[in-house]
């Protein structure tokens, strides 16, 4: 499932060899979110993860999918009636042989949501 431009979208980005800092919004009308939870919704962290995911490969320009985790740290609910934007900033980027590794964090206003180590490597479809 595409996220970028349905789930989210970008509102500001910067980008250099190792960082990428985005500004995105969340949109709160997607079906994911009646789904999950009606009533209470919140952002699955399987989304989050795609978000990443999506981020990595707009910045490196090819499309990469997530072949392990070295941690992952959900700090807070991201809930769309409270949260509608974030800033996803990507850190230690380093480039491999078969893709990359980084680390992200999803934070609002000084609130820190998620923490991740993760590995992408290039998606051969």
């Amino acid at each position: 499932m595409v996220l970028l431009n349905d789930f989210f979208h970008i509102i500001s980005s910067t980008q250099d060899e190792t960082t990428g800092v985005y500004r995105i919004a969340l949109n709160p009308e997607h079906f994911i979110f009646q789904a999950h939870f009606p009533g209470n919704p919140i952002t699955p962290g399987v989304c989050q993860l795609g978000i990443v995911e999506e981020l990595m490969s707009k910045q490196a320009g090819t499309r990469l999918r997530l072949a392990h985790i070295g941690n992952i740290k959900y700090m807070n609910i991201i809930s769309p009636a409270d949260t509608t934007e974030l800033e996803v900033r990507l850190s230690r980027i380093q480039q491999t042989d078969q893709g990359y590794s980084l680390q992200a964090v999803m934070a609002n206003d000084g609130q820190t949501f998620t923490k991740m180590s993760i590995q992408l490597v290039h998606n051969a479809s």
